[in-house]
């Protein structure tokens, strides 16, 4: 029976083994003297972007063996990385100067109220770092905003502040390649809360102003006087 109906199957198989290859390039990490390079970029109070330049190589000793006799190469002086805050002149003194409008305060305890710093008599100013002192017993600083000034002709006015118990450093800008400004008005405008009562004085103990070359520019200081009841 199994001639009728048995049968007989032969089966084969072959597996094949595939290696792929994906060739990649790699680039070493080129490092430039140009990116080893140091940068400051200021205090709070005079802001700017520089490289600090290395100090030279000092000159090999000169060789005794030679007979001559050695030659002193005058190294030069070392490039402070710290730019110099800049300084008011004596007020009264013939320049721009700043002022604060109003000049007197008087407030009750608890309230708000806002303080313009101006500049007279701008010429070509870009920059404006000043550092304002305070009593923070009976003062504090709720705000800091930009003027008109600065921004007069549409330009974005980048404001920055540092609060330190009674001493606050602000910094108005115009953008980078923009043109100084010339006139007087408002550079920014503070807002503070009355903590308690007394008498308090704002005063511009350090400030001034730089020209879009980042050169600075005298300007003469200003004293409020706030009241607060």
């Amino acid at each position: 029976m199994k001639y009728f109906f048995g049968q007989t199957a032969t089966e084969h198989s072959q597996t094949e083994t595939v290696f792929v290859l994906i060739p990649h390039i790699v680039r070493r990490q080129v490092l430039t003297a140009l990116n080893e390079q140091a940068i400051d970029v200021g205090t709070a109070s005079a802001l700017g972007l520089r490289r600090i330049s290395q100090a030279a190589p000092a000159a090999p000793a000169a060789n005794p063996s030679s007979g001559a006799g050695s030659v002193a190469v005058p190294q030069p002086a070392p490039v402070s990385s710290t730019p110099p805050a800049p300084q008011l002149m004596p007020r009264g003194a013939a320049g721009a100067s700043f002022a604060f409008d109003p000049p007197t305060v008087t407030q009750a305890v608890g309230s708000t109220f806002t303080v313009n710093v101006l500049l007279n008599g701008a010429q070509n100013v870009h920059t404006v770092p000043l550092q304002l002192s305070y009593d923070p017993k009976l003062l504090q600083v709720a705000n800091v905003s930009n003027g008109t000034l600065l921004s007069q002709d549409g330009q974005i006015v980048t404001v920055s502040h540092r609060e330190d118990d009674g001493t606050l450093q602000v910094t108005a800008t115009r953008p980078p390649g923009a043109s100084g400004i010339s006139g007087q008005g408002p550079v920014v405008t503070l807002t503070f809360q009355a903590k308690a009562a007394g008498q308090a004085s704002l005063t511009i103990a350090k400030g001034g102003a730089k020209d879009p070359a980042m050169q600075a520019l005298p300007v003469n200081g200003a004293t409020a006087t706030v009241t607060i009841q």
